[in-house]
């Protein structure tokens, strides 16, 4: 079995290689301090090779900022915030710890690729097989003592205290490091790195998963101990670290409503919302009315067909430009308006609109609609409409309508947190301490062709 194929799939796929000279890392040199903790050359260096297989090329001076950055909003939302509200999804995703470590291992699969590739080749024959200490499998028996019976309907997948200390208790993998020194995977290091759909799986007592799974880690570790021999201890337990400075960071973000889908719920930016007052909503539409325009009134067409297979040949002899849209309502439709070709005038917009209505506005401007059944009983008999519409005129939401009233307070409370948050990256990068040791520019030899700070 290919080491190659062992890449955890979980993080993004690492960046394309570009035409980059050999990465040489020499002694793992403190080039600063952020706050008291050293910053090492070596694990800023993998970090601006990482950026530069990108595509981009972030001088070192931009990696240290983009780090000194990072630490800092994760240690303000460690200290000031719980996990469940930086992690809301923390029941069903995978943990922070585990999704920076599937990235540590991205990261330096991308960084030394080819090196990497030889050195496992050389010391483990390119075959995790070669690694691998053979390991009874837990059979079922034991992986219901842990992990209970399958059948049994749970609210919430985890480990209680006893099955955790029956976990890791079970071994699920031994293997030989690089170094030939023995190590072993526990069930509870398996189940530790599972999101809910893999702690589901391991529930149903799917042994292959869990063997998989097991493997897969093994592989990572292989590839984290080459790199702490080329790059040095500190340098990946720092990249491990500024990692994890990311997820914290990026769930310090998503607390503050930034980056997040806007049709998500977020609390902090709901609190921000329902302290909006009117004259600030009237003042947001005043300056933003052109976002709350919409179709007043529609001049449309129809043809009402008696079942499906007339109105799917109907609909197929229809031109794009409806010029025989006419004719064909008064040769097939059922409707009133049949001898009229179908012209319904124009139509009004209406608080309570019925099912046609709501169609004909969601219709576009001079295109043919699709069939669409009327919303009766599937088993009762339907009628077919197909509509177009010829002209629209719009009009504007009124300043004090609900939908006026819910939209300008989430863009209001929207624009609101990202100000606090900015405010509060602004204020964290002030009180930072970075000291420096080394100047960045003594301690990197890869040249530096644009600035700008790692994604």
């Amino acid at each position: 079995m290919p080491l190659a194929a062992h890449e955890p799939a979980r993080p993004s796929a690492p960046p394309v290689a570009a035409a980059l000279p050999p990465l040489r890392l020499g002694a793992d040199v403190p080039i600063a301090e952020v706050d008291g903790e050293r910053i090492g050359r070596n694990g800023l260096m993998l970090l601006q090779r990482y950026a530069a297989l990108d595509g981009r090329a972030p001088v070192l001076d931009a990696v240290l900022a983009e780090v000194a950055e990072q630490r800092a909003l994760a240690r303000h939302a460690a200290a000031h915030f719980s996990r469940e509200q930086l992690f809301p999804d923390a029941r069903v995703a995978f943990a922070p710890e585990v999704a920076a470590d599937d990235k540590l291992t991205g990261l330096l699969r991308a960084v030394y690729r080819e090196p990497l590739e030889a050195a496992l080749t050389a010391g483990a024959g390119g075959d995790l097989h070669k690694v691998l200490i053979p390991t009874p499998a837990p059979d079922g028996s034991q992986l219901r003592d842990v992990l209970g019976d399958p059948a049994r309907i749970r609210l919430d997948y985890t480990l209680d205290t006893a099955a955790q200390r029956k976990a890791q208790a079970l071994v699920v993998q031994r293997w030989r490091g690089l170094d030939g020194r023995e190590a072993s995977l526990s069930l509870a290091d398996v189940y530790a790195r599972q999101n809910v759909q893999g702690r589901l799986t391991l529930h149903a007592l799917d042994g292959e998963f869990l063997q998989a799974q097991a493997r897969q880690r093994v592989g990572a570790l292989l590839v984290q101990e080459w790199a702490r021999t080329a790059a040095g201890d500190a340098a990946v337990a720092e990249l491990r670290r500024n990692l994890l400075d990311r997820e914290y960071a990026q769930g310090l973000a998503s607390y503050y409503g930034v980056g997040a889908d806007p049709h998500d719920s977020n609390a902090y930016v709901d609190g921000l919302r329902r302290a909006v007052t009117r004259p600030q909503i009237a003042a947001w539409y005043a300056a933003h009315r052109e976002q709350f325009r919409r179709v007043e009134r529609v001049k449309a067409r129809r043809i009402r067909l008696a079942d499906e297979a007339t109105a799917r040949r109907v609909a197929a002899q229809l031109q794009a430009d409806g010029s025989n849209f006419a004719a064909l309502a008064q040769r097939h439709s059922v409707a009133p308006d049949a001898a009229g070709g179908g012209e319904l005038g124009w139509l009004a917009r209406r608080a309570e609109a019925d099912w046609f209505t709501e169609l004909v506005f969601a219709q576009p401007v001079r295109r043919n609609g699709v069939p669409v059944r009327e919303p009766v009983a599937a088993d009762a008999p339907a009628h077919w409409e197909i509509v177009r519409v010829d002209a629209q005129q719009t009009g504007y939401f009124e300043g004090d309508s609900e939908t006026v009233r819910y939209l300008a307070a989430r863009a209001i409370a929207e624009h609101a947190a990202r100000v606090n948050f900015a405010a509060l990256r602004e204020r964290l990068r002030r009180d930072t301490v970075v000291r420096r040791i080394v100047a960045t520019t003594e301690a990197t030899d890869t040249p530096a062709v644009a600035r700008g700070a790692p994604r």
